[in-house]
């Protein structure tokens, strides 16, 4: 697909998400308090800095365009995750799968429907901030 070059950042970091819920869905049958530390030490290093670019920079403007409505989903989808990854972090593993499964649908959904509204959406402005605030595309990513 092809993605503005300043939002390539973040698509890129998709990828690595997706590679995170794979491998927390094929440690639940061993999921424990240790796989849950690795859960969050990612979460916290990966995650969660993708999710601030994303709630600070990308969803006011999508606000103030009108597009309410996938504003609260990503919001909606992040407070999961999150509560997931706390759940997982200590040990469980209904959690853990939770956010597995969750992480692979809410990147589908950035991908499919989040991104291509903020390339028709967002001014250059945006963009841009997106493009200085998120890693390269080539760099390592959740």
């Amino acid at each position: 697909m092809k993605r503005d070059r300043r939002l390539r950042g973040l698509s890129s970091e998709h990828h690595h998400a997706l590679v995170l819920a794979r491998a927390v869905e094929r440690r639940i049958d061993a999921w424990s308090t240790s796989e849950g530390a690795h859960l969050r030490e990612q979460f916290d290093r990966e995650l969660e800095p993708h999710f601030l670019v994303e709630e600070q920079v990308l969803l006011p403007a999508l606000r103030a365009a009108g597009r309410l409505d996938l504003c609260e989903r990503v919001e909606r989808d992040h407070a999961r995750l999150r509560r997931a990854a706390t759940s997982a972090s200590a040990g469980d593993a209904n959690a853990a799968r939770a956010f597995g499964a969750e992480l692979a649908e809410h990147v589908r959904f950035e991908e499919r429907d989040l991104f291509p509204a903020c390339e028709s959406l967002l001014a250059d402005e945006i963009l841009d901030e997106v493009a200085r605030r998120a890693p390269r595309e080539d760099s390592p990513g959740p």
